[in-house]
């Protein structure tokens, strides 16, 4: 190449250089999947394992859930035992009504004994200590006081032993999901592991109490957990059997009720749905009334040291006025379903017993429903039954008495599929009664939903409002809600008059107006 030729270009070079100078397009940041979380807060720094526990880790740890269940029940068990002999010389397991075997001046004196130290114990136990945390609570992760929980317990127990007229079974619930808890914080359970141990220990320990391992099963997938999945079926079951076996061991377990025969007739049948529909909705009613009455309990304060008494002494004056009256839940009930009763005194019965449970409640007496429940729906059907017999006359009055029972039991406490194992549990039912009892349980569900629906379309409309939210609210409510729409769409006009542009500035100097988007709101 000659010395006067231009050299030679570096045409790769250029295009390289050229196209190093354009901006570089900008990719996609790759999301990467997060990391599982931890569900409870509590153990943040726990390892990642325990977000999920395993089937199998957590059979193993609801039968041990369900031994320390089982022996905290058998322990309030042989409390009642204990308390009723002391107050009355005999126990429930010898005799089904250990006040029958005193005079009803002395069951008067003891029930007014009773509001007078029970109205202290209890300001005392809402005055001083921790604030008490229930069994949703414990579901939530909330940590039970081990002294306030343990104490409730025994007051529950000892006062329903002396002849408070509530029922016993919140104090085994307590008292399991307290086992529960503690051991969900000992082995560091996430979230969902605890809330599932804590509902089946509590329901374990119902069933325990009382000898029903399936009911108290389905006591927790049915009220608790709310959910049916292998998992919750599993450790509901594991708990509730293990520790009902456990209880067994130390209280002697025996039939509450006598078996009542019923059978797959048509005048069976038909008398379910009879006694299903009417004892459903009075079940419905007191269950409500019972919410109501513990709603306005006087709880913490000096009230109670003065309603309590008061309303002891109206449960004391009923006690020494019919002497049936002060016997306990469980004779009421097994004498329907045994022996039967005079219709006169099955009407007194109910209403004293109805009366004075929302009464116990009112003035701040802790229990539960289950066994008032099955008590006033068994005389509840024994009424209807005696009634109903010349036109029935092959369906026996202790059947309407068990069919009354968990129909009354299914609505009050809201759980169907509780209220019918339970009856079935409770008296040793052969399989032939399983179908009146389902068909008792479905009629009294059924009525309770055509009274809502009735309920509902009575109720005021508010404009703009889902319909069943809107007739779901009470009075007061609806009027509160239409003010508060009220001064929104006064809200939202006053909007729309004010002026919508807004002024920008421009590069140029300019001022240009700038129109919001549709759907968007200028402030």
């Amino acid at each position: 190449m000659s010395t006067g030729s231009k050299p030679t270009r570096n045409r790769e070079g250029e295009r390289r250089g050229a196209f190093s100078r354009l901006p570089r397009p900008k990719l996609p940041t790759p999301r990467l999947p997060k990391k599982p979380e931890i569900l409870n807060e509590d153990f943040i720094g726990a390892d990642a394992e325990l977000a999920r526990v395993s089937i199998n880790r957590m059979a193993l740890i609801a039968a041990g859930v369900g031994v320390v269940t089982g022996l905290l029940v058998a322990l309030l068990n042989w409390t009642v035992i204990w308390t009723e002999r002391a107050i009355y010389g005999v126990d429930h397991i010898n005799a089904s009504a250990p006040a029958l075997n005193v005079s009803p001046e002395r069951t008067g004196a003891s029930m007014l004994v009773l509001g007078f130290v029970l109205s202290w114990v209890m300001w005392a136990y809402h005055r001083f200590g921790p604030k008490a945390v229930a069994v949703g609570g414990a579901m939530k992760a909330r940590r039970m006081p081990v002294i306030k929980t343990l104490s409730s317990c025994f007051i529950q127990v000892t006062s329903v032993a002396v002849g408070a007229p509530v029922g016993r079974e919140n104090a085994p619930r307590l008292a399991g999901a307290l086992s529960a808890s503690r051991a969900a914080d000992w082995l560091k359970l996430d979230r969902e592991a605890r809330r599932l141990i804590v509902a089946s220990a509590a329901g374990a320990a119902l069933g325990a109490s009382f000898h029903l391992p399936l009911a108290g099963a389905v006591f927790s997938l049915e009220l608790l957990l709310r959910e049916l999945t292998a998992r919750s079926i599993v450790v509901s079951m594991m708990t509730s059997a293990v520790a009902v076996a456990t209880t067994g061991l130390f209280v002697e377990s025996h039939p509450i009720f006598r078996t009542v025969p019923l059978d797959e007739t048509a005048q069976t049948l038909f008398a379910a749905g009879i006694i299903g529909v009417v004892a459903g909705l009075i079940g419905h009613l007191f269950g409500q009334a019972a919410r109501v009455a513990t709603e306005y309990s006087p709880g913490p304060g000096k009230k109670i040291l003065w309603q309590m008494p008061l309303g002891y002494v109206l449960i004391a004056l009923a006690a020494y006025s019919v002497p049936e009256y002060g016997a306990n839940n469980r004779w009421a009930a097994g004498a329907v379903l045994a022996e039967g009763l005079p219709i006169k005194l099955l009407v007194v019965l109910v209403l004293l017993r109805m009366f004075t449970y929302l009464v116990a409640l009112r003035v701040g007496t802790i229990g539960g429903m289950l066994t008032p429940a099955f008590a006033n729906g068994a005389l509840i059907g024994a009424i209807i039954g005696t009634l109903l017999h010349p036109l029935l006359p092959h369906v026996p009055v202790e059947a309407f008495a068990l069919l009354g029972a968990a129909a009354f039991l299914s609505t009050a406490m809201v759980a169907p599929m509780f209220g019918m194992i339970a009856a079935v549990e409770f008296t040793d039912m052969v399989p032939q009664g399983y179908l009146p009892v389902f068909t008792a349980v479905v009629a009294a569900a059924v009525a309770v939903r055509m009274l809502g629906i009735a309920a509902a379309r009575r109720a005021p409309y508010v404009q703009g409002m889902d319909p069943e939210e809107s007739r779901s609210m009470s009075e007061a409510e609806h009027k509160i809600s239409e003010d508060s729409r009220a001064k929104k769409r006064k809200s939202e006009r006053d909007k729309e008059a004010a002026p919508s542009s807004r002024a920008t500035p421009r590069k140029s100097g300019k001022i240009a107006t700038r129109k919001p988007p549709e759907n968007s709101q200028e402030e």
